[in-house]
This record gives C-alpha cells, sequence and structure tokens, in this order.
C-alpha cells in the first residue's frame, strides 16, 4: 500500500512540473510570436540595481511605449563593465501589450537561455510520469499474478 501511495505522489509531482514547464514554455512562444507580429523596439534606460535572490542581481529597466511608462527587470550581469543606472538599453516590446518586452536580439522575453530550460523541464515531467506509470502497471500486474494464500 505504502508503494502505492509513493508512485502515485511521485507520479503526480512529475505530471505537476511537466504541466508547468510546459505552460511556461508555451506562455514564453506565444509572447515572442506576439512580439514578432507587431514590434515597437525602444529605448530604456536603467533605473535601479536589484538584488534578485535566483540570480544575484538584476537591473530595472524603465521604457515608454505609446506614452505608458513600464518597467521591467532583466539580469544583464554583474560587476565591472556591466550596465549601470543611467545606461541604455534597446527592448522590442509588444505593440498591443506594451508589458510583454524583450532585449533586442533575443527571441523570448524572459531571454534565450531560459526557453530551452522550461522545454526540458516539460520533456523531463513528462518521462518522469511516465517510467512512473509503467512501474506502476508492473506493481500492479505482480499483485495481481501472485497467488491469494
Amino acid at each position: 500500500m505504502r508503494t502505492r501511495l509513493t508512485l502515485w505522489g511521485t507520479g503526480l509531482l512529475c505530471l505537476l512540473v511537466a504541466v508547468l514547464g510546459g505552460c511556461s514554455a508555451s506562455r514564453q512562444w506565444r509572447q515572442a510570436e506576439r512580439i514578432d507580429a507587431a514590434p515597437v523596439r525602444v529605448t530604456g534606460v536603467i533605473t535601479a540595481i536589484e538584488h534578485v535572490l535566483k540570480s544575484g542581481s538584476g537591473q530595472v529597466i524603465a521604457y515608454r511605449v505609446q506614452g505608458h511608462r513600464h518597467t521591467v527587470t532583466r539580469s544583464l550581469g554583474a560587476g565591472p563593465g556591466s550596465p549601470g543606472v543611467g545606461h541604455r538599453v534597446c527592448l522590442e516590446a509588444d505593440r498591443d501589450h506594451s508589458d510583454v518586452v524583450r532585449l533586442c536580439g533575443e527571441r523570448y522575453p524572459s531571454g534565450d537561455d531560459m526557453y530551452p530550460t522550461y522545454v526540458l523541464v516539460a520533456v523531463a515531467g513528462a518521462i518522469g510520469a511516465c517510467v512512473v506509470a509503467g512501474v506502476a502497471v508492473g506493481v500492479r500486474r505482480d499483485s495481481r499474478s501472485k497467488p491469494a494464500g
């Protein structure tokens, strides 16, 4: 019984990881296509540098699209030679949804290095769910084939 619960829990966790990774990847894909369909190239200015838990530090970039002011935080590097407050940054925004923005020269809004990560997480989660399902089927077959007695 405990093995069965562990298998179900692991399978559900893998499935959840696959769904979350897939949703993140598809969201990035849709946003990139929206920017490609109606791009607006703007110049943003770094207004602050914030401490970000995962990546160390991130630059807060302020930009204007069609008279509306927006801000976005991106990690553009840290240390000597990295852009600081007052530096200008080239951005591409979606004309209809100006809060969807990416750095010029990149394909995806969260950065080109993150999209493959989302896809790999989705694939790994799906593979994990399939492996758990296969093991669960094997355990079930073993329990049915044993004589009661």
